[in-house]
C-alpha cells in the first residue's frame, strides 16, 4: 500500500508533514490534499521501497530515504500533523 492510501485508511484526509532529515534539518510541507495528490512519494521526493510506517504512535510519522540530487539520498522522518 503506497503512502497516500495508508494515511487515508487511518483516517487522515488534510495533511501538513514536517520533515525531519538525518542531520536534524526541518521543512513543513504545507496543505496536503489526499484527495487531490496522485502520487505522495513522487511530491516528497521519496524512494516508494524504503517508506515504512508508525501510525499508531501518539505523534504519527513515517520513514524513508529521500531524494537529494544526483544520485543522493538521505533519512527522513515525516510527522503527519492534521488540521
Amino acid at each position: 500500500m503506497n503512502l497516500k492510501e495508508k494515511l487515508k485508511s487511518y483516517g487522515y484526509d488534510n495533511i501538513d508533514i514536517l520533515l525531519i532529515d538525518e542531520e536534524k534539518n526541518q521543512e513543513t510541507v504545507p496543505g496536503i490534499s489526499l484527495n487531490k495528490v496522485t502520487d505522495l512519494e513522487y511530491k516528497l521526493y521519496l524512494e516508494p521501497e524504503s517508506v515504512t510506517y508508525q501510525l499508531n504512535q501518539e505523534d504519527p510519522y513515517f520513514q524513508a530515504r529521500q531524494k537529494a540530487g544526483e544520485g543522493d539520498s538521505k533519512e527522513v522522518k515525516g510527522y503527519i500533523l492534521e488540521w
